[in-house]
């Protein structure tokens, strides 16, 4: 083959290349090997804007810029190959990357890495992990990785979660926009996840207990109360109190909390023979009181009308009264009496 045939022949194999976009390929910098971390401007970093966390904590953001005032950064960040433009994408550590801005740094130690699968799950996993993301950020994240083809399964296992609470925060994002509000205020999941129950039940009720009440007070105890109000046609707007829980503690994702000590057995029996008092002066009036408790994690609500049929033990309905279980008096930790 002559020169001038080998010539041609290498400018139509370039032509063809440019044609189907492949000679930008080909002429753009291969990604650096995976290797330690180097130092790389701020202005040449930008955020994911896939990334779960939406927001950061100014005071947290201010106390971490502090630190790394005085330590400086004390783990790298991990980053995506330089686009085009010259820009590397934050894969993990954003906070640390805000908090270097407003700390007045100029460069930071990044590691670069090609934004695999693998390497995307796991800036999801890390995020999640963390305490401070929201009920809806969490719920994002979720359905992330549910997008990116990881099982219900499969997600439970990395974040050390039930199936069940992966599939209690992937709902999430399906439910109707007042209840997806209530996620972005970080109510906990187990509590939006009760009220989305009733709401395909009587979508005006929950809408009606969300208008009166105040969004720190929406926690599975209250929604408890809200469930009782349906079942027995109290539900519509005036005929309801206003329930606070402000001295109850706060709900985890995991486990509520309630009040810090469980009554001894006999307490529980003076409060639970206070409480049927209430209710037999109330029936006359066709009212009543809903009392709440919890077992374990579980929260529900006592049948004073029931007879259990084991010594020292109440009735306990749980799930809006789909679970109905005898419970020993000391097992019970009362959270609220609430009357209808």
């Amino acid at each position: 083959m002559d020169l001038k045939k080998k010539v041609s022949s290498t400018t139509a194999t370039l032509e063809r290349l440019k044609q189907s976009g492949q000679l930008d390929a080909l002429k753009r910098p291969k990604a650096p090997a995976a290797t330690g971390p180097q130092e790389i401007p701020l202005d040449q970093i930008v955020p994911d804007p896939d990334q779960p966390r939406r927001s950061f904590d100014p005071d947290k953001l201010r106390a971490l810029a502090d630190s790394i005032i005085a330590q400086g950064i004390l783990q790298a960040i991990t980053v995506r190959p330089a686009d085009e433009s010259g820009k590397h994408m934050i894969i993990m550590g954003e906070r640390r990357y805000q908090a270097a801005k407003l700390a007045g740094l100029e460069k930071i130690p990044a590691v670069v890495r090609e934004a695999t699968l693998a390497i995307r799950l796991a800036q999801l996993t890390e995020n999640v992990q963390r305490d401070d993301l929201t009920t809806l950020e969490i719920a994002r994240a979720v359905l992330a990785m549910r997008e990116a083809g990881q099982s219900r399964e499969d997600i439970a296992k990395a974040l050390g979660w039930s199936e069940g609470n992966v599939s209690r925060f992937a709902s999430i994002n399906k439910m109707p926009e007042e209840l997806q509000q209530l996620a972005a205020a970080n109510v906990p999941v187990r509590a939006i996840a009760d009220l989305h129950g009733l709401w395909k039940r009587d979508d005006e009720a929950v809408r009606a207990f969300l208008a009166r009440t105040n969004v720190e007070d929406v926690n599975r105890s209250t929604v408890e109360v809200l469930r009782d109000a349906i079942e027995s046609g109290r539900s519509e707007v005036g005929t309801m109190p206003s329930v606070e829980t402000s001295d109850l503690g706060t709900e985890g994702d995991a486990a509520a909390s309630g009040v810090a000590e469980t009554p001894s057995g006999q307490a529980v029996e003076d409060l639970l023979s206070e409480a049927g008092e209430s209710v037999g002066k109330r029936a006359g009036k066709g009212r009543g009181v809903v009392i709440v408790c919890k077992v374990g994690d579980a929260v529900g609500r006592l049948d004073l009308a029931a007879v259990p049929g084991k010594p020292k033990c109440v009735v306990v309905r749980f799930d809006g009264g789909e679970r109905i279980e005898e419970i020993p008096l000391n097992e019970i930790e009362l959270v609220d009496v609430v009357p209808l």
